[in-house]
């Protein structure tokens, strides 16, 4: 199999374990070993990988090098002929990897993509736009913002980052906010959350949202899941919007830390979840995907829609 490597030397484990396999993968694919810089340089390479040829691509890093990877993918190949994808978690966050991942790293993992024939597993990326801006569309698996966007740029303080457990990246996030609502001088605000404008096919939802998150995967870690199909045969991406001031928060927590979404739940008007292929939401609140924050735009307006779908491999 001729395939690529995208390789971040800057994620937590590439790091850790030094310059040694990075320098046997370029021995082993030459040009085709690429390292993960800007969106804008890392397409410029993808362009090329597609001239050669390349049907497989590896990504080597954690959430956001792989929001980049599919980003630069999405923009260099045409949508029928998208490459497979193999992802080697080695990140700060691997929540995607947890889902998707290829299961194999460093030169065990290229010396099994060698040998071809292996399971796959399809999923469809978030594509995030900013209308009425000349900011480009990214591509990512699993974002938020309003009360969440507020606890990533917490989990994200170096006082945070330095003691948490970076693969338990979402739950950490999470029990930022939970911490948050323990302290009388952040409780208000917290709950009281930011005005969000949800609009899809078939709903208009206009409120205050205390957290709002979306995904394009089919499982999170440690059984988290804070999601549920309220509508039967819909497809799409998942969503989640909580409402301000959400009544039996911790019991509904608690529930949907351990992936359960019990019928009280599903029926209580400030949890709102189901999926959609297309979805417009106004706010002032940043919006984060795969761990990186984007700030709104002066209109507050974000456009959320399906991508193509990719085919991710499995050793």
């Amino acid at each position: 199999m001729r395939f690529a490597l995208i390789h971040n030397a800057r994620s937590r484990k590439n790091l850790r374990s030094g310059s040694r396999f990075a320098q046997a993968a370029q021995r082993m694919l030459g040009e085709n070993f690429i390292p993960s810089d800007s969106r804008t340089e890392t397409t410029s390479h993808v362009r090329q990988l597609y001239e050669r040829g390349i049907t497989t691509i590896a990504i080597d890093g954690g959430d956001g090098t792989v929001s980049t990877a599919l980003t630069a993918i999405a923009r260099a190949y045409p949508a029928d002929k998208l490459p497979d994808i193999a992802v080697l978690p080695s990140g700060n966050s691997n929540l995607i990897a947890g889902d998707v991942g290829f299961g194999l790293r460093g030169i065990e993992a290229l010396d099994r993509l060698n040998k071809g024939a292996m399971r796959s597993s399809m999923r469809t990326p978030i594509r995030l736009s900013w209308p009425d801006t000349d900011r480009e569309s990214v591509l990512g698996l699993f974002g938020g913002c309003t009360g969440f966007a507020r606890a990533v740029r917490i989990a994200h303080s170096p006082n945070v980052i330095r003691f948490a457990p970076h693969d338990l990246a979402l739950a950490t996030t999470l029990i930022s906010t939970c911490a948050k609502l323990l302290f009388q001088s952040s409780r208000a605000s917290w709950l009281d959350g930011d005005r969000l404008r949800i609009e899809t096919k078939d709903h208009v939802y206009d409120g205050q949202s205390f957290m709002f998150l979306l995904t394009g995967l089919d499982c999170l870690s440690n059984g988290i899941w804070p999601f549920w199909d309220a509508e039967p045969n819909i497809v799409g991406l998942r969503y989640l919007d909580v409402g301000a001031n959400p009544g039996n928060l911790t019991r509904a927590t608690m529930a949907l830390l351990r992936g359960r979404a019990p019928r009280w739940l599903r029926r209580h008007p400030d949890y709102l979840s189901g999926r959609t292929g297309d979805m417009t939401l106004e706010t002032q609140s940043d919006f984060v995907l795969d761990g990186e924050v984007f700030e709104p735009s002066a209109s507050g307006r974000i456009h959320v829609q399906q991508a193509n779908a990719f085919r991710f491999l499995h050793a």
